[in-house]
């Protein structure tokens, strides 16, 4: 009987711990400072691929950044971390952030951004 009520409660715990990485997003926080383009995938992939050594997101203290194509400002975007999404030209896109990775994700795509 103890054996199967410790497997339980080792299993709740798993569990737990699983929902609150998926809830925040594995557990990054996002930081000012420059970001290049090390990743494209979904529409317009090969375009993001062939110009990557020139894309580059610049993160601001508070949220704020600059999406640069070709050292020229493309983008501006607000990453919200409470509700994992950034905002820019009025639409709204699941990010995430792991290590010194930026991750920005939806149905066309992914691009992922690298300090």
């Amino acid at each position: 009987m103890k054996k199967t009520v410790s497997i339980v409660a080792l299993a709740l715990v798993a569990v737990m711990m699983m929902s609150c990485l998926v809830a925040c997003g594995g557990g990054g926080k996002l930081e000012a400072g420059s970001y290049k383009l090390s990743e494209a995938s979904g529409d317009s992939a090969e375009v993001y691929e062939s110009m990557k050594d020139s894309i580059t997101l610049e993160v601001q203290d508070g949220g704020k950044a600059t999406l640069n194509v070709l050292g020229t400002s493309a983008a501006e975007l607000t990453f919200n971390e409470s509700t994992g999404k950034v905002s820019f030209e009025g639409s709204e896109v699941p990010y995430t952030v792991s290590g010194n990775k930026i991750t920005i994700e939806d149905a066309s795509g992914k691009l992922v951004f690298e300090k």
